[in-house]
């Protein structure tokens, strides 16, 4: 875990593949999104670092939805071989979701995606136990991670090169708390509405 949490030492590595960085960076993006509890910030800011801001993002941005793709239809699958789709049809949430139009379901996704409150993992397996087609996944899934992407990004990018883009930095990241604050509490006001 700490050779991924180090943005200088992992972008050192992922150059030391040569040609082969651009699909090791790929597949290790893939594996932090089908462990679905990894942080895949430092990843990003690595790929900034490697390929560029514009190349970075593309990279961490295809990893990422392949690797939630690949994570889907893996969760997907063991809850078929499992004959489990019966029993998660009984929870209310599952039913509701299933219920759903098709747009509705992908909008979910997308929400849902935009939340930095909740992993991605959870968002993954969540969609897997509903009746949501694999391509409206992809789709959502893409549509919802750009902006956390770019976040990713530009601040890690903006971390290793802080002398040059400070204002950017400060920019970014008051944007991000402001997006964290609001999630949070409207989740909080959730919750108390529930008790």
């Amino acid at each position: 875990m700490d050779g991924l949490t180090n943005i200088d030492g992992l972008a050192e590595w992922i150059r030391s593949w040569g040609m082969l960085g651009v699909i090791g960076s790929i597949l290790l993006n893939i594996a932090i999104s089908v462990a679905g509890v990894l942080p895949s910030i430092f990843l990003s800011a690595a790929n900034a670092v490697v390929f560029g801001l514009y190349g970075g993002f593309f990279l961490s941005l295809t990893g990422e939805v392949l690797g939630a793709g690949i994570a889907f239809f893996l969760y997907r699958y063991v809850i078929r071989k499992a004959d489990r789709r019966k029993k998660l049809a009984s929870f209310q949430w599952v039913a509701a979701i299933n219920r759903a139009t098709r747009v509705r379901k992908g909008l979910a996704v997308v929400l849902l995606r935009l939340n930095p409150l909740i992993p991605s993992g959870v968002i993954n397996l969540g969609a897997a136990m509903t009746n949501m087609t694999f391509a409206d996944f992809l789709l959502a899934t893409l549509v919802g991670k750009i902006p956390s992407m770019v976040f990713e990004t530009f601040v890690g990018h903006d971390l290793v090169y802080f002398g040059e883009n400070k204002l950017r930095l400060v920019i970014a990241l008051a944007a991000g708390a402001l997006v964290f604050l609001l999630f949070w509490k409207r989740g909080k006001g959730q919750a108390s509405q529930s008790e």
